[in-house]
């Protein structure tokens, strides 16, 4: 135990000799030894040694160099734990720059600030201060300091590494890439040979879409890029051709970026990423140049290789088939779309509720189109902030909102209310090409072709110069409807040749195409009875009209056969006709003419000619003649008798709700009877809401024929005054195809000279199937009471119509 205790106070004796000894040692030798204990590898050593040391004396030095052993050890928080109460003034110009750096690194920046400016006040030479400053005043947010700072370093050291390090940073911190591009365009002048900054400058200006620039790097410093690289400058320039086409509205670029994108994919050494890329932006290039067919399958392609497309593909791959007449598909993808970010809906720029909008539109679902826009107006306040946020601007927005509620109205059936909230939007903006081509789409679909053609000028005048298709188009679309072929056609081929891909132009192609279709017209009706009028032993008849295409000038070809059967005393009476003609618009007239042969009952060479006046948006005439005309009475030609033609008719087309005629007649039956017949009509849709519509009718005529024997109908003279009204029922099928079922009731007065009056009435059901804009196909079943002489008859009667377009 003795022993121990010897020990242990020997050992106590000998440490407290070493303190003595190290006490006995100068200061400097032993900060010195830490220090080297500290270079040879022993860094923890050191610091805890001259932490120890700076707790004995307080020595400035000592502190220096533990600041300096901490700094490289990055223990920045116990930097700063070292001089949590030191003097400025006490600090060394080196231990002010270390205390910065750490003051900065652990986001202390008021210290930070205060230990560089001690240190650039104390040494207004310190490059490494003045940074040191730059930066801390960088990231607290003081931009106007950094950037005078900034400038004295430029003057005091010129635009050295670290220099351009700190601008870079403030780009950043600015989110200014002209800046960031510019400081490393410098950097790459200082520094040629410095590959990643010369990658760094290429990647950001493609990044910026100045390809040019990224191309000029990839000329000056080929060595810092392979075939790679040079394969997707290609892609990128491409690309910008595209992004510039969308932002500047310049569709003439996107032919030359599909080009380069097919150019890039045909590239066997292309890499993945690279051939992802340009795929997704060729299905864009194809959508933007409305090759929609195209586009879609490669959409397709696309789904099967990468899986579901991003947003953008899916909402330009529902345009594509809008495009190709399929809403409801294009419905489906909007929707999701819009469920995965609702933003898009009302963005500022694209609203996807425009897209949505137009496809419940052309499945002519419009109680889903007016919710929507209700919804989206609530999103569209009438003003916004302007980008200042000072003062309140008219929200574009709001605006194409109200619009679209206008158009609505119009395709409703309400044009009326359509045409008067148009009327107080050209109040409001008088100069506004939109709404006067607006005004020039509402005076065609009410028939005025030449108020339209007004309109439509006037939206050209007003529109930008690389803004006038749509007008324009309208024009041309105008003068097919008041039948004015001649030189039309040719302008309508250049603009579909020039223009550059729109709705408008694709409009105007499917127009032209359709209306200068030809096709087949079928109809006929078989029932029992004698019907009534001259052909009245007719129970049985039908026409068919095959047309040719239309040419240039709007002339056309066209074959007809007529076929009517009868019977008279147990005798089958039949008849028939067959023609070719020509028909030739020479605006404002069309004259048609055509020449045949009958056959059955009559032999005789049938000619007919007519001419139709067009005199304006409301009036129009017509005069027709015939020789040995097909409407000639059957039991007229059982008797030997041929009779020839006469007509001329007036009408009248107040607009797209009303419209009538008044015609005069004479019909000269060899049989020495000139038949004379005046009559009038007029037609008014009483009513027209989405898939309902109710139309009126009236008729007024009479007849004065010779007294002649005749075993046709013949009295003396008659009259009659009839009404009814069609109620019609339109269930959509898809694009532009509907079932229409109708309901007609009629009843009227007959009066015959030496006869009692007597009440006429007809009732009818029939269907029509819309399936344009190839093929619409009607029929229906009517029963009717007529008077003949006198006597009541009941006829039933069955029609059938077919009229099938060859496009």
């Amino acid at each position: 135990m003795f022993r121990a205790i010897g020990v242990l106070v020997c050992g106590v004796g000998l440490q407290a000799i070493d303190v003595v000894h190290a006490q006995e040692q100068p200061l400097d030798d032993r900060r010195e030894a830490w220090v080297i204990k500290a270079r040879d590898g022993q860094l923890a050593t050191g610091i805890e040694g001259l932490q120890r040391l700076y707790t004995e004396t307080r020595d400035a030095r000592v502190r220096d160099d533990l600041i300096a052993l901490l700094i490289r050890a990055e223990r920045y928080q116990d930097v700063l734990d070292v001089c949590a109460n030191c003097r400025l003034d006490s600090l060394s110009a080196n231990s002010l720059e270390m205390l910065g750096m750490a003051a900065r690194q652990t986001a202390e920046l008021n210290r930070a600030n205060a230990y560089y400016q001690a240190l650039t006040e104390r040494q207004p030479d310190n490059f490494q201060g003045w940074l040191g400053l730059t930066l801390t005043r960088l990231e607290m947010g003081d931009i106007g300091a950094v950037d005078k700072l900034l400038r004295r370093l430029q003057e005091q050291q010129g635009r050295n590494q670290q220099w351009l390090q700190a601008r870079l940073d403030l780009a950043s911190q600015l989110n200014a890439p002209v800046m960031e591009l510019q400081t490393r365009h410098w950097m790459v002048e200082r520094f040629p040979d410095n590959i990643p900054a010369i990658q760094a400058l290429y990647r950001l200006a493609v990044e910026l879409g100045a390809t040019g620039a990224a191309e000029r790097v990839m000329t000056e410093y080929p060595e810092a890029f392979n075939a790679r690289d040079r394969l997707w400058l290609r892609y990128y320039r491409a690309r910008d051709r595209l992004r510039l086409a969308q932002s500047a509205n310049k569709p003439e670029l996107y032919g030359g970026a599909l080009d380069t994108f097919n150019a890039v994919l045909a590239e066997p050494d292309a890499a993945p990423g690279l051939v992802k890329r340009a795929e997704f932006d060729k299905l864009l290039t194809l959508v933007k140049l409305r090759r929609f067919a195209k586009a879609e399958a490669f959409a397709g392609e696309l789904e099967m290789r990468y899986g579901e497309l991003p947003p953008y593909l899916r909402r330009a791959r529902a345009d594509a088939l809008s495009g190709l007449g399929r809403p409801d598909d294009a419905l489906a993808i909007y929707q999701s779309v819009v469920a995965d970010d609702p933003a898009q809906a009302h963005d500022a720029s694209q609203p996807l509720n425009a897209s949505l909008f137009y496809a419940y539109a052309d499945l002519q679902a419009y109680d889903r189109a007016e919710h929507l826009l209700s919804d989206w107006k609530d999103h569209e306040p009438a003003t916004r902030w302007d980008f200042t946020g000072t003062r309140r601007v008219d929200n574009a927005g709001h605006d194409q909102v109200l619009q679209l509620e206008m158009v609505l109205e119009a395709w409703r059936g309400d044009i009326d209310a359509a045409q008067a909230r148009l009327d107080e939007f050209l109040q409001r903006a008088p100069a506004n090409a939109s709404l006067w081509k607006t005004q020039g789409d509402f005076h065609r679909w009410r028939g005025w072709p030449d108020k339209a053609i007004e309109a439509y000028e006037r939206a050209v005048q007003l529109s930008a110069p690389d803004n006038r298709e749509a007008p324009r188009h309208g024009i041309l679309l105008a003068r097919l409807d008041r039948g004015q072929w001649r030189d039309t056609v040719d302008a309508m081929e250049r603009h579909i040749e020039e223009d550059q891909p729109s709705v408008n132009r694709d409009s105007l192609a499917r127009d032209l195409r359709e209306r200068r279709a030809g096709g087949l017209s079928v109809s006929g009706s078989t029932g029992e009875g004698t019907g009534s009028g001259v052909q009245s032993s007719r129970d049985w008849q039908y026409s068919t009209r095959l047309e040719s295409p239309r040419r240039d000038d709007g002339g056309r070809f066209f074959a007809e056969r007529i076929d009517m059967f009868g019977e008279y005393y147990d005798q089958d009476l039949r008849a028939s006709y067959n023609t070719i003609g020509y028909e030739l618009p020479l605006y404002p007239a069309t004259f048609s003419f055509s020449a045949g042969q009958g056959a059955h009952l009559s032999d005789e060479t049938l000619l007919r000619g007519k001419l139709d006046l067009n005199l304006d948006d409301h009036w129009s005439a017509s005069f027709k003649a015939e020789m040995n005309a097909s409407g000639t009475p059957l039991r007229a030609l059982n008797d030997g008798h041929n009779a020839d033609l006469y007509e001329a008719v007036l009408g009248y087309h107040r607009d797209e709700a009303g419209a009538g005629s008044l015609s005069v007649s004479v019909m000269d039956v060899d049989d020495g009877n000139l038949r004379r017949s005046l009559s009038a009509s007029w037609r008014e849709t009483l009513y027209r809401y989405d898939e309902w519509r109710v139309d009126g009718a009236v008729y007024a005529g009479t007849s004065r024929n010779d007294d002649v024997p005749a075993s046709y109908f013949n009295p003396n003279s008659d009259a009659s005054l009839s009404a009814e009204v069609t109620v019609e029922h339109r269930l959509p099928l898809g694009y532009r195809q509907s079932f229409v079922q109708g309901l007609t009731l009629g009843s009227g007065r007959y009066w015959q000279e030496d006869e009692d009056a007597a009440n006429t009435w007809q009732i009818g059901y029939q269907h029509r199937w819309e399936l344009a804009p190839r093929l619409n196909l009607e029929y229906g079943f009517r029963r009717s009471r007529a008077v003949y002489d006198g006597d009541a008859e009941f006829t039933n009667v069955f029609s059938l119509g077919l009229d099938w377009r060859f496009l």
